[in-house]
């Protein structure tokens, strides 16, 4: 008894189980997290050190070098990156595949722990995760267009103290980061003339202000039966409070604060100053949680900020406005994709229509395809993966393979009803007949994608996803099939003559065809030779990449100012960056952050920032590189002083959590910095000059003076004044220091003495302030000399080595041409002594991910073969069907070639699916002549009857699969450049296979049938 007697005996329950799997289905589509990219784990950790203002080359030696050593023997830690700027250092640790990120930062947390670092030095240890960066943010503006219309406290205090509140309660939220405006604080503005004449200095005031701020408890009493604690309360209640504080003795009693300083409302130091085009503004980052979806969590913000302004939460004439927003990309995504499955649906059911000439048969054969599609979102609901754009996208090109199942076993009922054969006898004849050949052909599928669960990293993530989808898919539309296609042939079809496609003239044109090509089977050879010599053609002409770029309607522009430009002039300069935007028709909205960039935890300058920048929609501009061409151009024209740089946000946002972020990286490492620095300069033009390489930087982050302050050891030691007592006065003076805390309702103030900024801010004002240093007032210049020598802005490290970075994206998208052109420049350079020459960056990440995937593809070939030989029994014939995916590899790289894009991720992966694609057609042929061989007839006669048998269904499965591949090659819609590459690449292969099977593989298996049987 056959499988589809056995199930036509139960069709209830056929039913039933395929009716529940569509409704679980259908339940988890609107359950499942939403994202543009699956959830990954980075293999990095970032670690962040603070400390004062010291620069780099004091910064390195006390804290870098330190921290590099206990980092570099955690267990797991593949290389070490360190960048160290003034009074801070990023160390990026890469951690070896298949280590734990989770594991790897508590340990990387343990070993900084242990090291002895300066005292008050901050330290942030954190994993890199794509849930640090924004799916969505929003600018807090005032009104109108103008500078200064708002105060940047109120706009801080309203992110910080309403909106962030109410962000954070929203399910589904990770982080909420607020950055610019300025953080309020009550200052105490120093007087030198009268602070030195009470004879006290800086340092001394701080210190007693310090000893009034006392909110202390001492115990507990017993009043009235109860128990009541004790305080001792002699915090300064508000401004004048403060200025009242009795900070000596005088001839008429105690002399308050207002004496010697002013007790103002202020702002702290700004560190970031944010931008948007309505002026200074704050800018709020919300970012998810892991697995949650960002769809939801950026709805459930927008929601959050519309409850809060509709309760009347933010002040009249202040403005929340989004800026960035990842769900808008992600649904425009998900609906190209969706719109892709359902146009390849109804393509697919087309074709089936046309070759059968039968609605019925039709309908069939369309039956199972949303029944399977809806049970692996079941599936994907049970194993925890996300709708992305990958895993959508692996259904997506599953839809010709799903129709695939469906198509031949109704093709073959219908053959069996043609024969002469009643309905339910027909179906199941006619699934018995094909059921091997099917089990095969989806085993090839499924199989090549195996080895996927092999690679690490972003790669293996990625494409994981895309296979994941992909295979369920196809193994539940061989279950599908198998089950319901007999079932509703029984019922639907009649008993019908035979088709006029069996006797029809096309299919008696190529069996004569093929009856002399299998006469003459030599010409197979010649034609494998000139195919092979067209695939060496192609492949020295295909470019390669990394990851197809999405046009997100987002950008972001990096921009350097010279080293040591400060904040204040960096954000001057800026505001030309941001008369630029505003002015470009394409752009919508932008946050500028000024000293600060987006990404996991890192330390910034402030002479660089980059920029947020909003698009219109797709269809009202032109392609997203045609926008950002044109910027360059304007921005390099106008704001000549700065370097530029342009990346999309999601590809910035890979690349940073990647470790990779540029495209093209060439580290230079040795001992000698000049050494290094030599050879930068001496690289740097050379590569300048390779052609499609833009934003080009040679890695030189020049010196900068810094004001050293010396000493007068002579001048100090007749007073017995000790160098610390000066430097703690010139930190009270000049970055002033919080001495109390002011309490106000819900919250308290930093207290903050220091001197005004028109005398901290200006040496020659700062050198001749008063001080009280021995019997009479002196001036600050009496015991401390200034000079400004020269110093690194930064200092890198690579491999607990000293590095110069050098860095360049690629124009025109052919990544692996770009790193041969700089190969070529490295090469023809003269290297010194020692100096060792890497290149690494995004193109080196795509070389070793071709790599990989060159593996995943020979053992799925291999795992293919395995099937091939259990299928037909011979390893000779298995080879012969085997060798048509090499030769479709050869149709990719043409119609890559042809339609120029390069060959990556995305169409590196169809061309492993073609491995497994192309060998179902020669299953399908060679599995029927191999049953008229063992039968008796000649090679010859098995090959033709064969080839005539199974000619309509490896038209109609191609012809189905080309149709559900369309509307992704057409790479219509957001997101839609993800799948193209890969979809034209299967097109391409597919199309060359289908030839190759029809009439090269007959011939073939002819020479080797032949050779065998004289052997």
């Amino acid at each position: 008894m056959n499988l589809a007697r056995i199930l036509a005996r139960r069709p209830s329950l056929v039913w039933l189980v395929a009716l529940v799997l569509a409704g679980l289905g259908a339940r988890a589509i609107v359950r499942l997290p939403s994202g543009i990219y699956p959830e990954m784990q980075f293999p990095r950790v970032v670690v962040v050190a603070r400390h004062g203002t010291d620069p780099p080359e004091l910064f390195e030696p006390q804290i870098t070098r330190p921290l590099e050593q206990a980092l570099a023997v955690v267990p797991g830690v593949r290389y070490l990156r360190a960048r160290t700027i003034r009074g801070a250092v990023e160390l990026s640790v890469q951690l070896a595949p298949g280590v734990d990120p989770l594991r790897a930062q508590q340990q990387c947390q343990a070993a900084v722990d242990q090291v002895a670092l300066p005292a008050g030095t901050e330290l942030e240890v954190e994993r890199v995760l794509p849930t640090a960066i924004p799916v969505i943010t929003f600018n807090v503006t005032g009104p109108g267009k103008g500078r200064g219309l708002a105060d940047p406290r109120d706009l801080r205090d309203l992110a910080d103290r309403v909106l962030r509140p109410a962000l954070v309660r929203v399910p589904g939220v990770g982080a909420v980061e607020v950055q610019g405006g300025r953080v309020r604080e009550i200052e105490i503005i120093l007087k030198p003339g009268p602070l030195a004449a009470m004879g006290l200095t800086p340092s001394m005031l701080a210190d007693r202000l310090a000893r009034h701020d006392v909110r202390l408890g001492v115990g507990r009493v017993v009043d009235a039966h109860q128990t009541l604690p004790v305080i001792v309360d002699a915090s300064p209640g508000d401004l004048a409070g403060l200025a009242a504080l009795p900070i000596a003795d005088g001839p008429t009693g105690p002399v308050p604060l207002s004496t010697v300083a002013d007790v103002v409302e202020g702002a702290a130091d700004p560190t970031v100053i944010v931008s948007a085009p309505q002026g200074e503004a704050v800018v709020i980052a919300v970012a998810r949680a892991p697995g949650a979806s960002t769809v939801d969590v950026a709805a459930g913000a927008r929601d959050a900020i519309a409850a809060v302004i509709a309760l009347g939460g933010v002040p009249a004439g202040l403005r929340v406005e989004p800026v960035y927003d990842e769900a808008a990309l992600v649904t425009a995504s998900m609906a190209s994709v969706r719109d892709a499955i359902l146009v390849g649906v109804a393509l697919a059911l087309i074709v089936i229509g046309l070759f059968l000439r039968d609605l019925r048969a039709g309908l069939i054969a369309a039956v199972p395809v949303p029944l399977a599609l809806l049970a692996t979102f079941a599936i994907m609901d049970w194993a925890g993966l996300t709708l992305n754009l990958m895993s959508l996208g692996g259904l997506a090109v599953s839809i010709g393979l799903v129709v695939d199942d469906a198509i031949v076993i109704t093709e073959g009922i219908v053959r069996r009803l043609e024969d002469g054969h009643p309905p339910a006898e027909a179906a199941e004849l006619g699934t018995r007949d094909l059921l091997a050949a099917l089990i095969g052909t989806t085993l090839t599928t499924v199989l090549v994608f195996v080895p996927l669960g092999l690679v690490e990293g972003l790669t293996g993530t990625f494409l994981g996803a895309l296979a994941a989808t992909l295979s369920t898919a196809v193994l539940l539309s061989l279950v599908y099939a198998v089950a319901l296609a007999p079932l509703l042939a029984a019922r639907v079809l009649r008993a019908r003559q035979k088709s006029a496609q069996a006797s029809s003239r096309g299919v008696a044109l190529y069996a004569g065809a093929l009856r002399w090509l299998v006469r003459h089977a030599w010409l197979s050879l010649v034609a494998v030779a000139l195919l092979v010599t067209g695939g060496v053609f192609a492949a020295d002409r295909v470019a390669t990449g990394f990851l197809p770029a999405l046009d997100e309607g987002a950008l972001v522009v990096d921009f350097f100012l010279p080293p040591g430009t400060s904040l204040e002039e960096t954000d001057r300069i800026a505001r030309r960056i941001d008369l630029v935007l505003m002015s470009t028709p394409e752009v919508v909205t932008f946050t500028r952050r000024t000293g600060s960039e987006m990404g996991p935890a890192t330390a910034t300058q402030q002479n660089r920032g980059d920029i947020m920048v909003r698009l219109v929609p797709r269809a009202q501009r032109g392609e997203i590189l045609a926008v950002i061409d044109g910027l360059r151009e304007r921005l390099e024209h106008e704001v000549p002083e700065a370097r530029i740089e342009f990346v999309q946000v999601l590809q910035d946002v890979l690349a940073d959590l990647a470790g990779n972020p540029a495209p093209i990286e060439v580290r230079l490492l040795g001992d000698d910095p000049r050494a290094l620095a030599d050879l930068a300069r001496t690289l740097g033009p050379a590569i300048t000059a390779v052609p499609d390489l833009v934003d080009v930087f040679d890695g030189l982050e020049g010196d900068v003076p810094v004001a050293r302050a010396t000493v007068a050891r002579l001048a100090a030691s007749r007073i017995g004044l000790e160098p610390e007592t000066i430097a703690g006065d010139l930190e009270v003076a000049v970055a002033g220091r919080v001495v109390a805390q002011l309490q106000r309702p819900g919250r308290s103030l930093d207290v903050r003495a220091r001197f005004a900024d028109r005398t901290r801010f200006d040496l020659t004002a700062l050198v001749a302030a008063p001080i009280a240093y021995g019997p009479a007032s002196a001036l600050i210049g009496d015991y401390v000399r200034f000079d400004m020598p020269p110093s690194p802005s930064v200092l890198r490290r690579e491999g607990l080595r000293p590095a110069v970075v050098m860095t360049a994206a690629v124009l025109g998208g052919d990544l692996g041409a770009a790193e041969d052109a700089v190969a070529a420049v490295i090469a023809r350079t003269h290297i010194p002594p020692g100096i060792q020459v890497e290149q690494a960056g995004q193109a080196a990440s795509a070389r070793a991910a071709r790599t990989d995937l060159l593996v995943v593809a020979g053992i799925g070939a291999v795992l293919v073969l395995i099937v091939l030989l259990v299928q037909l029994g011979s390893l000779n014939l298995a080879m012969v069907v085997l060798l048509g995916a090499p030769l479709a590899v050869v149709g990719a790289l043409a119609v890559l070639v042809a339609t120029d894009l390069p060959l990556d991720l995305s169409s590196l992966t169809g061309c492993i699916l073609l491995v497994g694609l192309v060998v179902k057609n020669g299953i399908l042929l060679l599995e029927h002549a191999r049953d008229q061989l063992a039968s008796g007839r000649p090679i010859g006669e098995a090959l033709v009857e064969a080839a005539e048998r199974r000619l309509r269904p490896i038209l109609m499965t191609t012809a189905a699969t080309l149709a559900g591949l369309a509307p992704l090659a057409a790479g219509v819609g957001s997101g839609a450049e993800l799948q193209r590459p890969l979809a034209i690449a299967v097109i391409g292969g597919l199309v060359l296979s289908t030839a190759v099977t029809l009439f090269v593989l007959p011939g073939l298996a002819a020479l080797v049938v032949r050779r065998g049987a004289r052997g």
